[in-house]
Order: C-alpha cells, then structure tokens, then sequence
C-alpha cells in the first residue's frame, strides 16, 4: 500500500515523485530482473543505435514491480480523478549500457494518460531524461528511487550514458481500466 500522502513536486512540464521506501524496493527488484534475464523471460523491442530500448517481462514473473506501479496508478488517480483501481499500467525496462540512449518518441499510441520513468540503478553520468512541451523543456537527472511522470505526448529523451555500468529505468504508461 502506498503511503499516504504522496508528495508530488510539480516542475512543469513534468511531476516528481522520489517513492518513499525506493531503497529496499530496489534491492529485492534489480535482482529479480536480472534473475528473469537468465532465465530468458523478456521479450525485446524497438532495436536502436546497437541496442533494444525497450524488454518486457511478465508482470507475474516480477511481484517486486508491484509497489511502482500502484505508485503510478495512484499519482495518475490523483492527477485524473478517481482511485486508484480505475487505472492500469503497462511497463516495460531500459537497460541502458555505458554510451547508450534513447531517441526522441512519444508514447501517445493509445489511450494512455501518465507516462513515467521509475528508476531502479543509476550510476553517475548514466545521462539525463529531457522533456518538451508546450515551448518548455525541462531536463531531469535521474536517481534510484525516483518516479518522472509527464504527458505521453510530450517529446522526450535521454542524453547519453557517460558512465561506466549500466542504467536500469522501468517505463509505464497509465490509462483508465476498461
């Protein structure tokens, strides 16, 4: 259950929100996803600059993941109205090696309403999330422990990784159960 209340900074054009708890959370989930990796549980896609930005794994194969998205469902409940059992989300991870980044996309496909970026490893330099919208653009240095939230609409992107491991981010897209 989340803590309540959830303290959500607002820098437009995107919401913060550093989950309370992150630390032990992220401890039991880098494992479990590394362990589903071994196994060869994911699926990969969107096949960019030497590397598959997104993986999927199964929502049932990683109960770890469960606190981050009632986290999202319950930020998108208090940004859209209703509780948080009116929403869904969908997640898939970045694992993003020394010198890899992410392309400029959106995530308006559907009917999502919140995007986000949870982030479980980040080493120093492991690159910035950049956000645009409405004229603005807002850059964002990503820590363990914190979730991004923004309009899936919004363009965005991440600067190169500097460092020398890896990043580990989960991105979830909320919309209204049907």
């Amino acid at each position: 259950m989340m803590p309540s209340p959830i303290e959500l900074r607002d820098c437009p054009p995107v919401k913060v929100l550093d989950l309370p708890g992150a630390a032990a959370l992220n401890r039991e989930l880098l494992p479990a996803y590394h362990d589903q990796l071994a196994a060869g549980a994911e699926r990969r896609s969107h096949f960019f600059a030497g590397r598959y930005e997104n993986i999927y794994i199964g929502r049932e194969r990683l109960p770890a993941i469960e606190p981050v998205l009632r986290a999202a469902c319950a930020v998108t409940a208090r940004l859209h109205g209703g509780v948080p059992g009116d929403y869904r989300a969908g997640f898939w991870f970045n694992d993003t090696p020394p010198g890899g980044r992410t392309l400029p996309h959106t995530h308006d496909d559907d009917d999502e309403l919140v995007s986000c970026v949870y982030y479980v490893q980040v080493p120093d330099n492991a690159g910035c999330l950049v956000v645009e919208e409405g004229g603005q653009r807002l850059l964002v240095r990503p820590r363990a422990g914190r979730m991004v939230l923004f309009a899936p609409d919004a363009l965005h992107w991440v600067t190169p990784n500097l460092s020398g491991d890896s990043r580990l981010s989960i991105g979830i897209n909320v919309g209204r159960t049907a």
